[in-house]
């Protein structure tokens, strides 16, 4: 199968290295290609030992859509639109009008005794075509809501995964920094010997010290972001647990032969419904040129002395002519809907097609950036290492073992970041092919 070029597939020496085949997102073909091969290092969340145990992410997006107060919103807006397309097929588009007079002269003093009796009941009748217009501007409102309701829960997924990845770096940056804290806890013990025993300046000393109190400060401060997260994550979802990414890889990509086509993003299905409610909407309007003519029976008794008749059964039948001054602006106002729907369209095409290309360029980013993030903390760490044995050996200063350390810090920090991008990545694509990861 050929692809447009506006996809190219990823390039093997991309993803080789991280164990993710070439992947490759046609849109106008509506093919996804991945092939697979593992993501050793898992994006597992830390959760203390108070929550109630790991989810997935599946189950996260689950709880999100169900607690989320929208959907009774769009419900109710969906049993409206249909009720409104039902009483849209009954056979008067408005209820019966009842109206009676009566006359007597009595009231101004005659002597005659003439006296009427009035009563008529009549029904509006649909124009031309007025009624299925209505039906069908009402189906398309239903239609609108129901695609409303797909692209807010792709957007409530879409923040759980987010939020997912940020814990995911958060917690991975939190064992990191424990790490290097517990490191650096045994050589400030060692500086303070050495600094006691004159073996030192007092400058390496500072050096340690302050090492240690920024690793300790930059601690707590990603234990407040990931509380923050976890807070989020709890109002969304109902739990405070972070969700489990490690099942997000190429392999599943390949297994499940997921296919994103730009047609059938739930947004572009919304921008399309909107339009077409736009269309129905105008239709309406054009066969509502005037207002509903209105036919009934009327019965009229009179009670008058010495006359030959005293009770009437007729007709009743009454039209509003037609009006440009009301019909034309009611027709150019649904035109401009129309227009501006058409416009809302294309820039939502737009708007999709250019997200589709930036998951592909942020997918073989992660990819690369994996590659190079694991070489360079195990290089790192094998230099740190070095420097330590190094420093105790009195070879080099304190400092250069720290500066060592702190890169070492850096690389795992970069290769946790480069496998949640990678891993969310995935789980957005799944998700805009209409599948729950």
């Amino acid at each position: 199968m050929r692809c447009p070029s506006l996809f190219p597939a990823l390039s093997w020496r991309f993803v080789g290295a991280v164990g993710v085949s070439s992947f490759l997102l046609c849109v106008s073909e509506s093919k996804l290609y991945a092939a697979s091969a593992g993501l050793t290092a898992s994006v597992t969340a830390a959760v203390p030992a108070a929550a109630s145990g790991p989810v997935s992410l599946h189950d996260a997006i689950l709880a999100a859509w169900a607690a989320d107060p929208e959907q009774r919103a769009y419900m109710a807006d969906n049993t409206s639109a249909r009720r409104r397309a039902s009483a849209a097929r009954s056979w008067f588009p408005g209820g019966p009008i009842v109206s009676g007079q009566y006359y007597d002269d009595h009231f101004i003093g005659s002597k005659v005794g003439y006296t009427t009796y009035q009563g008529s009941i009549s029904v509006p009748l649909w124009l031309p075509g007025q009624g299925t217009a209505t039906e069908n501007a009402a189906k398309a409102d239903e239609k609108v809501t129901n695609w409303q309701m797909q692209v807010q829960r792709l957007a409530m997924a879409v923040r759980v995964v987010d939020l997912a990845g940020q814990g995911a770096v958060l917690s991975a940056r939190l064992n990191n920094l424990s790490a290097v804290s517990h490191v650096l806890e045994q050589t400030t013990q060692d500086v303070e010997h050495a600094w006691a025993a004159g073996e030192i300046s007092g400058a390496d000393h500072e050096a340690a010290v302050a090492e240690k109190a920024d690793v300790d400060g930059t601690l707590a401060d990603m234990g407040q972001q990931l509380e923050g997260v976890r807070a989020e994550l709890e109002t969304l979802t109902g739990r405070d647990t972070l969700p489990d990414l490690s099942s997000m890889d190429g392999r599943r990509l390949a297994r499940d032969g997921y296919q994103l086509d730009v047609e059938q993003d739930p947004r572009i299905k919304l921008a399309e419904a909107q339009l077409k409610k736009a269309q129905a909407s105008y239709s309406v309007a054009r066969h509502s040129y005037m207002p509903n003519p209105q036919v009934g029976v009327m019965l009229s008794r009179q009670e008058q002395y010495a006359s030959p008749w005293d009770t009437q059964i007729g007709v009743q039948f009454q039209v509003e002519l037609p009006s440009e001054a009301v019909n034309t602006p009611m027709v150019m106002k649904e035109m401009q809907a129309v227009s501006r729907a058409e416009a809302d369209k294309t820039l939502a095409h737009r708007k999709v097609l250019a997200e589709y290309r930036q998951l592909r360029a942020q997918l073989a980013a992660a990819a690369a950036q994996m590659r190079h993030a694991r070489l360079g903390q195990e290089q790192s760490d094998l230099r740190a290492s070095d420097l330590s044995r190094a420093w105790k050996a009195g070879e080099l200063p304190l400092v250069e073992y720290l500066r060592a350390r702190r890169t070492a810090l850096d690389a795992a920090n970069r290769q946790a970041q480069a496998e949640a991008t990678m891993r969310t990545t995935i789980a957005r694509i799944i998700l805009m092919t209409g599948q729950t990861p």
